[in-house]
């Protein structure tokens, strides 16, 4: 951004560049990544799927090859010619001990009838095992965000992955002024914030929405024919509410419309409003949202995704895949499995070990 170009935007709007916000996330995923090797374990491994010659999925891969590469993370992608062998070598990646990252990048088979779900990519988001999604996208995440489920485990040590889009954009609101109030409690961040989300896709929409509501605001989400209104934990199909009246009376925008002909009204964005465009189109028109006094504007997100994917990435292998993980869950296992109880997690056992010092140190007071 030029100082040219701000000179003529309205007072207080601003342009926020995607990789500015990515860099502190990328930092500390080059930390730990160090702090593997510095142990003698290496690096983790993310395998990338690509069968289909979308332009944007291309792009994509390229993008996350290039992130991994400077980022100390090894990365593997693996094209397949013909896209009824995506399952095949999917399955094949999710077996091997070797990978601990497994990325699809859709579409494959668009919105294709499933027999196994609602379409055939679905089936594929579910078939990918928790343990190496870093989308975040598989059923047991994407049931765990609906019910704002946040742990793995009931010790609370293996902390849920989150769709990495979808995350993108809360860490952009997170850094944007006015939007989350980190003062108050978990869950209530976003208190008092309404929100519109101009997509309900799997990938981006719906589980935005979640997230956001979880974070405690009202948010509005918009397909191409129905509202629905995420708030309080509960969902609510609206009655007499359009786009516009959705947009007008909200402090944060998210758009996602996949089509190039696709623009949001510019007068329907009141001041001091955050855009963020998930799009691969520009869904509003830049230079008119700029001249709207105190928009936050942010064009892409690309580049947070990515840094988003990695940290993913690094907390699977953490849940997963670390050496020292791994033996703390055979150990586990291996003791629910023959049904042993340690004596300290016994109360009866406890009482009767002390009761028992308690005696014979009165025994060898006595005796003194």
């Amino acid at each position: 951004m030029s100082t040219d170009e701000a000179q003529k935007w309205a007072p207080g709007a601003k342009k926020l560049d995607a990789g500015d916000i990515a860099k502190p996330f990328r930092e500390e995923v080059r930390n730990q990544v160090a702090k593997l090797k510095k142990s003698g374990i290496e690096s983790p491994l993310l395998v990338g799927l690509l069968a289909n010659t979308d332009p944007a999925a291309k792009k994509y891969a390229e993008w996350t090859g290039k992130a991994c590469v400077a980022d100390g993370i090894r990365y593997e992608l693996r094209t397949i010619d013909d896209p009824i062998d995506v399952e095949a070598a999917l399955c094949d990646a999710n077996d091997d001990p070797r990978v601990h990252g497994i990325i699809v990048y859709y579409p494959i088979f668009g919105q294709v009838e499933s027999f196994s779900g609602e379409s055939q990519d679905d089936y594929l988001r579910d078939t990918v095992s928790y343990k190496c999604d870093v989308e975040g996208l598989c059923h047991q995440y994407r049931s765990n965000l609906y019910r704002n489920v946040r742990f793995m485990d009931r010790e609370h040590t293996k902390k849920c992955v989150l769709p990495c889009t979808a995350l993108s954009v809360v860490k952009i609101l997170e850094s944007c002024e006015r939007c989350y109030d980190k003062s108050k409690p978990i869950g209530r961040h976003m208190e008092g914030q309404t929100v519109t989300i101009i997509n309900r896709s799997e990938i981006v929409g719906r589980p935005l929405a979640a997230m956001l509501a979880n974070d405690g605001a009202d948010v509005y989400s918009i397909d191409i024919d129905s509202i629905y209104l995420f708030s309080g934990g509960r969902l609510h199909k609206c009655q007499g509410e359009t786009p516009e009246s959705c947009v007008r009376k909200s402090s944060i925008v998210v758009t996602g419309v996949p089509t190039k002909s696709y623009r949001l009204p510019s007068n329907w964005i009141k001041p001091n409003t955050t855009v963020v465009n998930v799009a691969s189109f520009k869904n509003v028109d830049e230079d008119e949202i700029l001249q709207i006094e105190g928009v936050t504007y942010i064009p892409m997100v690309g580049k947070v995704t990515v840094a988003m994917l990695e940290r993913n990435l690094m907390r699977l292998f953490y849940n997963y895949h670390h050496p020292d993980r791994q033996y703390e869950d055979r150990y586990k296992a291996a003791f629910e499995a023959r049904n042993i109880v340690p004596w300290y997690g016994n109360p009866v056992q406890i009482y009767t070990a002390f009761a028992a010092t308690a005696i014979l140190a009165m025994l060898i007071a006595k005796s003194k």
